[in-house]
């Protein structure tokens, strides 16, 4: 891969996790703040912020990679994960090459089943809200462009959404640089990628299905 030239106002990102959501990136996003990687941009960071970053990634949808539009969307972090950003792993491993890269993942069962209680009826709420917000228009508008992307979610092959992603990521970043991830092994393979030393704390296991049910019901990403 070529390295781009050093941008003006380019980020400083020190950590790229591609995996998809519902894959442990919410766990991830407090074990990388814990290990010093913070703050994360992560999809629970953007809706709690307040801030709807949703129509300039889908601007990137319709330009195509525009990697000085990713930098004025991260500036700040120090670390990415989670959906809208790993729509675009090319322009990320472009951006921020000497990042370390992860692909978080799981049993693609688990994983649709997960999905299904969780992102799919949320955007479904927003969808059919009587008094949309620009907010939910623009997160409706954004699922739209992903399900084009990943068309299987709307078929019996769901779970193959996950496996052609993970392929697509492992075909763009050698095996040297990336660490293929289950947040159910802890602490000592991130610790190892990062160089740090394994924290004192247990590895944190947050954000279920039954609490993102329970507390993440936020359709409008206010």
């Amino acid at each position: 891969m070529s390295l781009p030239l050093q941008r003006p106002n380019q980020p400083s990102i020190r950590v790229v996790c591609l995996g998809l959501s519902r894959t442990g990136t919410t766990s991830m996003n407090k074990a990388l703040e814990i290990l010093g990687y913070g703050p994360c941009y992560h999809t629970f960071s953007l809706i709690s912020s307040g801030v709807n970053d949703l129509p300039k990634w889908m601007e990137i949808y319709d330009k195509g990679e525009d990697l000085q539009i990713i930098d004025s969307i991260l500036q700040g972090y120090s670390s990415v994960l989670d959906l809208p950003a790993v729509n675009f792993p090319e322009a990320l491993y472009r951006a921020y090459p000497n990042a370390k890269f992860i692909l978080t993942t799981r049993d693609p069962a688990k994983w649709e089943q997960s999905i299904k209680q969780t992102l799919v009826p949320r955007m479904e709420k927003a969808r059919n809200a009587k008094e949309p917000t620009e907010s939910m228009k623009s997160a409706t508008a954004w699922w739209d462009q992903y399900v084009k992307q990943y068309p299987e979610l709307h078929t019996e092959s769901f779970q193959s959404v996950l496996l052609r992603h993970n392929e697509r990521v492992q075909n763009l970043i050698p095996a040297s640089e990336l660490l293929v991830y289950n947040v159910e092994e802890g602490w000592e393979p991130l610790a190892e990628l990062l160089g740090v030393a394994i924290p004192e704390v247990p590895f944190p296991h947050v954000n279920d299905t039954q609490s993102y049910r329970m507390d993440r019901d936020l359709p409008s990403l206010q």
